[in-house]
């Protein structure tokens, strides 16, 4: 009991270092005069998503010293994943209608596809080598390109239909301060201590209990890590911020794959076991589809369609639990 009690103290203190982290990070975005759609993207994206960069890199720092968490590892990033889009979209869909502009996001959820879809083609040899990595990074860096060239063309729409005095109150109502950044920094230390603690406990209650490491990291630690983006996403939706929260949780899912998984398989290739291949990264990919087509099929995620996304993740939990 007491190493499970230790779990989920780490597991808070990971959303407690990204908490800090995302209202830095929306402090410094206000002071940019970043657009909602960016902010949603990148910044909150990678604020909320910084738990599992950290687990990734911890994992591969500590496979390069003779450890082995390839499968915490990748189950975190899956169950993750899982998380972010059937249960915490279905969540935000309950609370609030989810409509959206698709030619807002359409973009994002055809990055959002192929990240799903090249992880799922690179684990097939059951190896994510270290250039897998570095080809995961890249395909980042490029997205981030396009997400900055996007956001600089919001700005100039918004100066073309304001007057440029008016934008410039607007711009100037929060300034950068040094707090910001020391909030960061702090956040980022929390996360990378919680980080070892995840690591470490999960492999222990694996032994104890008798279950494979890869269970624990989709149903424990994928769900624990995932709790900033369910924060951050159900305070979005319930305040109307919808598009905050769906760029939120599609930048969520990019990120942990192209940028958790690359930046740790450039440090260290993870093994992927046969079963992964064969059922979960599947099961991830048609999800992932389905919550597209959902969103796209009226511009909008209606609650009966939000019901069946949590209902997809239940029957993953329970097949997973059941031995898939």
């Amino acid at each position: 009991m007491l190493n499970f009690a230790l779990l989920f103290l780490a597991l808070f203190l990971l959303w407690f270092g990204a908490e800090m982290i995302t209202k830095a990070a929306i402090k410094i975005a206000k002071a940019l005069a970043l657009s909602e759609g960016f902010v949603g993207l990148t910044i909150l994206a990678i604020g909320t998503g910084f738990p599992e960069i950290i687990i990734s890199v911890t994992g591969a720092i500590q496979n390069l010293q003779g450890a082995n968490n390839s499968e915490i590892i990748i189950g975190n990033i899956i169950g993750s994943c899982m998380s972010n889009l059937a249960l915490i979209l279905g969540l935000s869909g309950l609370l609030r209608i989810i409509r959206l502009r698709k030619n807002a996001v359409f973009f994002d959820a055809v990055i959002l596809i192929l990240s799903t879809s090249v992880f799922y083609l690179t684990a097939r040899d059951s190896f994510i080598s270290r250039e897998d990595g570095l080809v995961f990074v890249l395909f980042y860096v490029v997205y981030l390109i396009f997400l900055n060239r996007r956001n600089l063309k919001d700005q100039l729409k918004k100066v073309k239909h304001k007057a440029k005095r008016k934008f410039n109150r607007v711009t100037k109502r929060k300034k950068l301060k040094l707090i910001f950044f020391i909030q960061l920094l702090f956040g980022l230390f929390i996360l990378a201590k919680s980080s070892e603690m995840v690591l470490n406990y999960g492999s222990i209650i694996a032994e104890q209990v008798g279950v494979n490491e890869m269970l624990v990291g989709i149903l424990l630690i994928g769900l624990g890590s995932s709790l900033p983006e369910l924060a951050v996403s159900i305070n979005a939706a319930s305040k109307g911020s919808i598009s905050l929260s769906l760029n939120n949780l599609i930048g969520s899912n990019i990120l942990d794959i192209f940028l958790a998984l690359g930046v740790s398989s450039s440090i260290h290739g993870w093994e992927v076991s046969r079963s992964v291949v064969q059922f979960d990264l599947p099961y991830l990919l048609f999800t992932t589809i389905v919550a597209v087509l959902f969103l796209f099929s009226r511009s909008k995620l209606q609650r009966n369609e939000s019901l069946l996304m949590i209902s997809l993740y239940l029957i993953y939990v329970i097949l997973k639990a059941m031995g898939f």
